[in-house]
């Protein structure tokens, strides 16, 4: 959790994928593939309340530990918005695809705004035809 706090203020986001291997969760940080939430809603706090985060963090903890159990892995995905808040998402991770249709297709579905990039380290803002 302070490592999250810490990446998030300092660099404007983190993700921390969950994964289950060898009988136990493991966690790194995905630097390959394409991250789309939507798992659950969104939900943000204020940036500057340390305890609203610790809290918020343990919360979609337990969401990202049922969505590894029910699908293999997790990603959440914390960012700093509008410089006064951050902003926290349970997402999946596609880093087996070669292009980002697929995660553009689901994150449409899921009417989210955009996908992550991991490697490129950019949004991929979804075209909703509007």
């Amino acid at each position: 959790m302070c490592f999250a706090y810490g990446r998030t203020m300092l660099f404007g986001g983190c993700s921390i994928a969950l994964v289950y291997e060898d009988g136990e969760t493991k966690y790194y940080i995905p630097n390959k593939g394409f991250v789309v939430g939507g798992v659950v809603p969104e939900k943000s706090i204020g940036m500057d309340n340390e305890s609203a985060f610790k809290h918020m963090y343990n919360r979609f903890h337990l969401q990202a530990q049922m969505e590894l159990n029910e699908n293999g892995s997790a990603v959440m995905g914390m960012w700093v918005e509008d410089g006064n808040k951050i902003v926290f998402d349970l997402c999946n991770l596609y880093d087996n695809v070669k292009s980002f249709k697929v995660p553009l297709e689901i994150a449409a579905k899921r009417k989210e705004r955009a996908i992550y990039d991991l490697e490129a380290e950019r949004e991929i803002f979804v075209n909703t035809g509007a």
